[in-house]
């Protein structure tokens, strides 16, 4: 072979796959789970943080679509100064919580403001309803554990008396009645509910009381019912559920 023909050979490259970092790859796929597990703890974080408190104005806000059947609507913003009754006296006394705030017309205690409104329904039941704000969730759940407290000590069929204050402080008696419970079937994640009636004695119809509490705040949908009927509480519990759509749509729009 002449020196020619070698100069003219092409040269040949051998190609070989680089040695594999498995340091680095273990590093990555390290990262890539981290990753993933962040994400989903985020994720189960978002969906499981109480939801934040109510404001004044949201309340405003869900009793805007609380009309009634001819359309009107008569909303209330309430506090401790649209509340001058004084008290009534109730026996037993330990049935005091499950009235105060609707038969006594009392501002509930601890509260901050509030919203209102009213119906009167065909003529068989005028219906007040409203929604009170606690300054947290531990003070609204106090409030309404007030009440959940009070019913074992006022068990179905306990007579239940009251008397007003009148000048010079005479004390005039008014007639009471006797308190059974409402049962309730609420829909998930509906918040707490409790529901009771007073039955008044011949045709003085009776009182329905029915409770919510949602986050910071309790609500009271308060009835009196002119029928003598068993009573059928669909009604208060349909109005019910139209008050947790309310209020949880503006609370899980309010989250960040």
């Amino acid at each position: 072979m002449t020196t020619s023909e070698v100069e003219e050979s092409p040269d040949v490259m051998a190609f070989a796959p680089r040695p594999v970092n498995r340091r680095l790859v273990k590093v990555l796929a390290l990262l890539v789970v981290l990753a993933v597990v962040a994400a989903a703890g985020v994720a189960v974080w978002h969906r499981l943080r109480p939801p934040p408190d109510f404001t004044l104005e949201q309340l405003q806000e869900a009793y805007t679509g609380m009309a009634r059947s001819d359309g009107t609507n008569d909303v209330s913003t309430i506090d401790a100064s649209k509340f001058p009754d004084p008290p009534l006296t109730f026996t037993p006394a330990a049935c005091t919580p499950l009235f105060d705030s609707t038969v006594s017309n009392q501002w509930p205690a601890g509260a901050l403001d509030g919203v209102s409104t009213y119906w009167l329904n065909d003529g068989t039941a005028s219906i007040s309803l409203f929604t009170v704000r606690y300054p947290d969730d531990e003070a609204a759940s106090a409030a309404y554990a007030r009440v959940v407290d009070a019913m074992p000590k006022c068990q179905q069929g306990t007579d239940i008396t009251f008397t007003a204050s009148a000048a010079l402080d005479r004390r005039l008696p008014e007639s009471g009645g006797t308190l059974y419970p409402v049962p309730l079937v609420t829909p998930k994640d509906a918040g707490d509910q409790l529901a009771y009636r007073l039955e008044r004695a011949g045709s003085q119809g009776r009182y329905v009381v029915h409770l919510l509490r949602l986050s910071n705040t309790v609500s009271w949908q308060y009835r009196y019912d002119f029928g003598t009927a068993t009573y059928d509480n669909t009604a208060d519990q349909q109005l019910m559920d139209g008050l947790v759509t309310q209020l949880t749509s503006i609370q899980t729009a309010a989250r960040p």
